[in-house]
């Protein structure tokens, strides 16, 4: 026989101390009598001296099995604590991360820098829920989900506490007028035009919203718009853009396929655009081993590390 012990049979060693009967033991083991007695065996054989007295009934331990106990309970007790850290271990590194995101960023960025960042440094798993801004917001303050993505400038108001929701700044964005174009791909709309403007509008409490009431206010059109649709989804807006339904402020990179394409015309300039950051948030309330391995990757590829 090798010398090797299994753990089988130092389980079975203190179910036998504990019972003092072979099958009481074997029943509490969930193995045949005849099977625990031969794991005795050769749980005896490797020690080199019996360790249960078999002229009493029920059993007893003998002198070197008094001796072998403590052993035997250290070393199943600290082989299933191990066992459990190691499952633990396991299962936060493969622990789904709760992302919210805004509905533009799930859609026009979230996917290619997820892939980005973890085709090198193995995959992620994710759940991801979309949200508008204030939604956003409150899910992460919440608990809800362990990271935020969203836009941020510094004329919208968005988590001040730096202290608790620290952020990345990922990369950069620009809110960019644009508007549907006529059949010889020349842009419907323009701000130099006459009369009204038919204008696709955010929900007050959206941040682009907010972000695009900034850049009208630098254009002086406000006077000239006419709203004819309102969304707090920017992909619903471009969408309508593209029907030629009026002109909207969009995040250039949900447009910039379109811009090349030609199905959409950029209608603003550099003054009236509006520079905005990409950031990811947490809350340092919220910590596993999953949670701070994508943090750390998030920060090597973002543009503030480059």
């Amino acid at each position: 026989m090798e010398d090797v012990v299994e753990v089988d049979w130092l389980e079975d060693f203190l179910a036998l101390n504990s019972t003092g009967v072979f099958a009481k033991a074997a029943h509490a083991r969930n193995i045949s009598q005849s099977a625990f007695t031969r794991r005795i065996k050769n749980l005896e054989h490797w020690v080199g001296v019996p360790l249960f007295d078999r002229s009493r009934y029920p059993v007893v331990l003998t002198a070197a099995g008094k001796e072998f106990l403590k052993t035997a309970h250290q070393t199943v007790r600290s082989l299933r604590i191990v066992k459990e850290d190691l499952h633990q271990i396991s299962r936060r590194d493969c622990e789904v991360l709760n992302i919210t995101a805004l509905h533009t960023l799930a859609i026009s960025f979230l996917p290619t820098w997820l892939k980005n960042m973890t085709e090198s440094n193995g995959s992620v798993n994710t759940s991801l829920s979309v949200e508008n801004f204030s939604g956003c917001v409150e899910s992460l303050m919440a608990g809800t989900d362990d990271f935020m993505l969203c836009y941020d400038h510094p004329a919208v108001m968005t988590l001040t506490d730096d202290t608790r929701f620290p952020s990345i700044k990922i990369t950069e964005d620009r809110l960019v007028a644009v508007s549907g174009v006529d059949v010889n791909g020349e842009a419907l709309f323009g701000f130099e035009q006459q009369g009204k403007l038919p204008f696709l509008g955010y929900s007050s409490e959206s941040f682009l919203g907010r972000l695009s009431e900034i850049s009208i206010e630098r254009t002086a059109i406000a006077d000239k718009l006419e709203l004819r649709y309102e969304t707090s989804v920017a992909e619903v807006q471009k969408a309508a853009c593209v029907e030629g339904l009026g002109i909207a402020w969009l995040p250039y990179m949900s447009v910039e396929p379109m811009l090349t394409t030609g199905s959409l015309r950029r209608i603003s300039n550099a003054y009236s655009e509006r520079t905005m950051a990409v950031k990811l948030y947490r809350s340092t309330e919220r910590s596993n081993i999953s949670m701070e391995r994508f943090w750390n990757l998030a920060r090597t590829t973002s543009s503030e590390a480059n």
